[in-house]
């Protein structure tokens, strides 16, 4: 299992606090994640038939043990997983990160970009009954921006007409949503924002009953009642969470008959997967030094898969040593990212800003850096005398110590002075980059919807509480604000491969990796559909466990 890299931005994002509190799950075990039947299963099928899925069975899973299943207030991802499976909202992403359909049968945009209206399924329920209609979207997606709520995910939505008023107080309602009818809903924006729909496709944006939320009898967040394929059956506390199927799902009903999630306060890859091995759990992430056996084991599938993680080396601009862009130059002319990872079967080695499967994203268009010799030439028109600098990272591990050694020592030979600094906590670390105070860093960067807006405009636009490296491009900020106005995908690629090569012509950031997930899930276990975003999205509606022969 690899060691996180440091990923500032889980689902809170400007919170240095709970950044270190995100980053204790290290392994992030929600366990959901292979993709052994990538394609979408047809309907339900006579469990007498002896091949397609079948109906019945308990899914066994592990988790940390989470505080809150509400999806405005569930901030880490094994919340998360377990929120997906409880929750719909208006639209969903698909195996191939499509937006489709979900609680919204259809929907329109008009011309301009900025009003959406959607059509809501008829007859979709509540678990406990209630028929859902257009005012329960109104409802939610207010409580979500509502700052008594304390949603981390709440800054997403702002481009909402009327959000910002409500939150200031100077407005009772959100004056861009509107229920037109029981099922119609109309969403107006401030300005266009193509990433709309796909946030609309997170768990945040997920449809609530407002008479069970605002219950004093229970709390919402540990009783949790969505629309989902799966509903809460019993939450034991320190022990596990049992999920049963919902029989009146829009969808139809999910395949499995339960899930069984083990919780526990913490929880690493070893010991997940003692449990897989003890035969307790059907899917688990995997120990490195495991990899071998799971790939031999006849009754096990081995998964090695990247999700939506990108690993870099960070630049921090204004420093007086890298405000000048040639020795920044140098210092990604110095790394050898083969070298740095090797066969690692956890780190897969980019050379641009945007993974693969985003749009925009021209792997092609990249090459490899690594020049020592130039970095070297560099340095010496420049320094004298080996310039010192800072290598920053927190909660070091032992591979993670051995990867800055490795970083150190490739800047060392090019004529660097190299410091490893490696502070205790997440929180410290970042205090530190926001406060200008560091030069090089190694951190990582999760993306919670796949768009690359949420990662080029939240770390390299100008004015965002979350740029690291305290980059500064007039270019760069229009052209984001370009492709967020662009209304149809290829223009928005076009400005995103452009925004990419201007920022790497700048050197604010060296990326090296995206993260690859290794898990092992028994045989029998089909129609789980793995996508780069990973187990933040993991639906389990089509999952179903083929008999033992």
């Amino acid at each position: 299992m690899y060691q996180q890299p440091m990923c500032h931005r889980f689902r809170s994002r400007y919170s240095t606090a709970k950044f270190a509190r995100l980053h204790a799950f290290i392994v992030e075990l929600v366990l959901g994640f292979l993709c052994l039947s990538c394609g979408r299963p047809p309907k339900q099928l006579p469990s007498t038939q002896s091949t397609g899925p079948r109906t019945g069975g308990e899914l066994r899973l592990a988790a940390q043990s989470p505080e809150s299943l509400d999806p405005i207030l569930s901030n880490n991802y094994w919340e998360s997983e377990i929120a997906l499976q409880l929750f719909d909202g208006l639209v969903r992403f698909d195996a191939n990160l499509n937006t489709v359909a979900s609680l919204a049968q259809d929907w329109k945009v008009s011309p301009d970009g900025k009003t959406y209206i959607f059509t809501l399924r008829q007859g979709t329920a509540f678990h406990h009954g209630r028929t859902v209609i257009a005012e329960d979207f109104v409802y939610s997606l207010t409580r979500l921006l509502d700052p008594r709520s304390k949603s981390n995910d709440a800054q997403y939505y702002g481009h909402i007409l009327g959000a910002a008023d409500f939150q200031a107080g100077r407005s009772p309602t959100v004056s861009g949503l509107q229920a037109l009818n029981a099922s119609t809903l109309k969403i107006v924006l401030d300005e266009p924002y193509a990433p709309f729909l796909r946030l609309l496709a997170q768990q945040p944006a997920s449809v609530v009953p407002k008479e069970l939320v605002e219950s004093s009898d229970h709390p919402f967040g540990q009783n949790p009642v969505g629309t989902g394929a799966f509903r809460l059956e019993r939450w034991t506390p320190g022990t596990d969470i049992l999920l049963a199927a919902n029989p009146v799902y829009y969808a139809g009903r999910p395949h499995l008959e339960r899930v069984r999630i083990t919780t526990l306060p913490t929880l690493n890859a070893r010991e997940s997967f003692q449990l897989f091995v003890d035969g307790k759990l059907d899917v688990s992430f995997l120990p490195a030094e495991q990899a071998t056996l799971a790939q031999s084991e006849p009754k096990w599938v081995f998964i090695n898969q990247p999700v939506l993680r990108v690993m870099y080396l960070g630049m921090n601009v204004k420093d007086r040593l890298l405000r000048d862009p040639g020795v920044r130059r140098a210092v990604a002319l110095a790394i050898n990212k083969t070298e740095l990872f090797g066969t690692d079967l956890d780190h897969a080695v980019i050379h641009g800003l945007l993974p693969a499967s985003l749009l925009g994203s021209s792997p092609a268009a990249h090459s490899d850096l690594y020049d020592p010799q130039s970095a070297r030439d560099l340095l010496k028109r420049k320094h004298k005398r080996p310039p010192k600098i800072q290598l920053w990272h927190a909660q070091a591990s032992q591979s993670r110590v051995l990867l800055l050694r490795r970083i150190a020592s490739q800047l060392e030979s090019v004529g660097f002075s190299v410091e490893i600094k490696n502070l205790s906590s997440m929180a410290e670390l970042l205090s530190k980059i926001y406060a200008g105070k560091t030069q090089l860093f190694l951190l990582g960067e999760q993306l919670d919807y796949p768009d690359p807006d949420a990662l080029l405009n939240r770390l390299f636009r100008s004015t965002s509480p979350a740029n690291p490296f305290g980059y500064s491009s007039s270019e760069v900020d229009a052209l984001l604000l370009d492709a967020q106005r662009a209304l149809d995908d290829k223009s928005r690629a076009e400005l995103y491969s452009l925004i990419e090569s201007t920022i790497m012509r700048d050197y604010p950031a060296l990326p090296l990796s995206v993260v690859k997930y290794s898990i092992a899930c028994l045989k029998n276990v089909q129609g789980l559909q793995l996508t780069p975003l990973g187990f933040q999205y993991l639906p389990l509606r089509e999952v179903w466990l083929k008999p033992e022969n």
